[in-house]
């Protein structure tokens, strides 16, 4: 009954897309300066944006991959060329085999268990939470957020259990939210991973600025630490939770095999870090080194290839440490692979003058804009994009947000560097609805611990508190 429920449901998404794409291509009449094309283009955009968000499966990236050829603007060699043909393919393949890799050699348990068992978290119950935040973030950048929030959720039950917290009890409802929370600011944080991936790649086709990493980083991370103290704060002096009992806490929970550094383990970790150092070093060499320019002109799939080549002659036991094949087989996440080039032919399209989209925006937010101070622009840009990002899917919403600012944006003479940045982390402040995010998701589904109404209670004031936190420190970081 179930699985015919769903069958219906899915037949009814489907149904509605592609009613949504006949009224604008049939019906709906163009409105100036968008052109006919151009109404075919927002069609398919807000029918592709209600398939990814009413469904999780695969068949709204398809049609809309395929509806890109009778929008009058492409052909199948522009469209492949707008989507699959980039080096973000590829290198969005190797990213997926990485967490695939980094989960199967249990490297990301081995870490999360190491950190746990620091001297200076027992007996401090608010370093232990903290802890806790930061374990789940990096294990959800490095090994994605299912891992992160599934993992870090695991420890958490361990204490709560050991403590006395009961599920649904304050204290236990805190420190799973924290864990979602900075799982989805994780999706923003390294610009070579997750949604910072799609989105910094999309501002670079749309205004030909290359991103900086470093530079990207010094702005991510301090605010995703920032955020993560905030909480902290916010859930000792607003929220108040109890956490006296966790005083007692040892460290007898974290089974003694996740202890074990195996040669397994070892050699991921160290992958890890040439694999990120490797990434970084263009950005870090000075421009008169020769070597900077080798490594800019391979990418950074070429990057991959020559890390993913050295390990893969690695043996342990006559194995193979790093099988390619398995890794590919086991790792990619097609959906979200397809999605994301669905995304990228949306790029293509939205800002071709042939649609008129671009210059209907500029006219229509300009004058809104036009003679308010700058910051003003830069806070309203940002709210529109955290309430959109809690209803839509956040990488389609920082997207959207850049075709329709950017113009307004350099007759104000704001850096669009800097508001690619914020649409980037704002995005990602999405936890207040279960379809905001796979953090959103999680949460809500999490149902033997947290009800909606303690996830409201949390979620509504806390994605103010970091908006507040991403803005201010995006002010701060492009003035000096």
């Amino acid at each position: 009954m179930a699985n015919a429920v769903k069958k219906d449901r899915e037949l009814l998404y489907i149904a509605i897309y592609f009613v949504i794409v006949a009224l604008f291509f049939f019906v709906i009449p163009p409105i100036e300066p968008i052109t006919k094309p151009g109404m075919r283009v927002l069609g398919l955009f807000f029918a592709a944006i209600f398939g990814w968000t009413a469904s999780s499966e695969v068949w709204p990236s398809i049609f809309t991959t395929v509806l890109f050829m009778f929008t009058g603007l492409m052909d199948i060699t522009s469209m492949l060329a707008a989507t699959w043909g980039g080096d973000i393919f590829l290198f969005m393949v190797f990213m997926f085999m990485v967490v695939a890799y980094l989960q199967y050699s249990g490297a990301s348990k081995f870490a999360s268990a190491w950190l746990l068992t620091r001297k200076f978290l027992i007996g401090h119950p608010w370093r232990i939470i903290g802890m806790l935040m930061v374990i789940a973030w990096l294990l959800s950048i490095f090994a994605g957020i299912l891992a992160g929030l599934l993992i870090t959720w695991g420890f958490i039950y361990q204490i709560c259990g050991l403590m006395g917290y009961k599920p649904f009890s304050k204290e236990a409802s805190a420190m799973i939210f924290g864990v979602g929370l900075v799982g989805a600011l994780s999706l923003s944080t390294v610009p070579f991973l997750h949604n910072a991936l799609v989105i910094l790649a999309a501002f670079t086709s749309s205004t030909g600025i290359e991103i900086n990493l470093l530079h990207y980083l010094a702005y991510t991370v301090p605010t995703d630490l920032l955020c993560i103290a905030a909480y902290l704060l916010m859930c000792k002096f607003v929220f108040r939770i109890d956490v006296s009992k966790m005083k007692e806490m040892t460290v007898d929970f974290i089974p003694a095999e996740d202890l074990v550094c195996t040669k397994e383990v070892a050699y991921a970790l160290i992958f890890l870090v040439v694999l990120v150092a490797a990434l970084l070093l263009p950005n870090v060499l000075p421009a008169t080194v020769p070597l900077k320019s080798v490594i800019k002109s391979i990418g950074n799939s070429g990057i991959c290839f020559i890390v993913f080549g050295i390990w893969s002659l690695i043996k342990v036991n006559d194995k193979k440490i790093f099988d390619i094949g398995q890794l590919a087989a086991k790792g990619i996440n097609w959906n979200m692979l397809l999605m994301t080039f669905g995304i990228f032919g949306f790029i293509s399209l939205l800002a071709n003058p042939a649609t008129g989209i671009s210059a209907f925006l500029g006219a229509h937010l300009a004058p809104i804009f036009m003679g308010k101070p700058i910051v003003l622009f830069v806070i309203i840009a940002m709210l529109i994009t955290i309430i959109l990002t809690n209803f839509m899917i956040n990488m389609v919403i920082a997207v959207l947000m850049m075709a329709a600012t950017f113009p307004v944006a350099t007759q104000l003479g704001i850096d669009v560097t800097q508001l690619g940045y914020l649409y980037t982390v704002c995005a990602t402040i999405a936890f207040c609805l279960p379809a905001a995010s796979p953090a959103g998701m999680l949460l809500f589904a999490n149902k033997e611990w947290l009800n909606a109404k303690e996830i409201y209670k949390f979620a509504i004031p806390t994605a103010l508190v970091m908006a507040v936190v991403a803005l201010l420190w995006n002010l701060i970081l492009f003035k000096f």
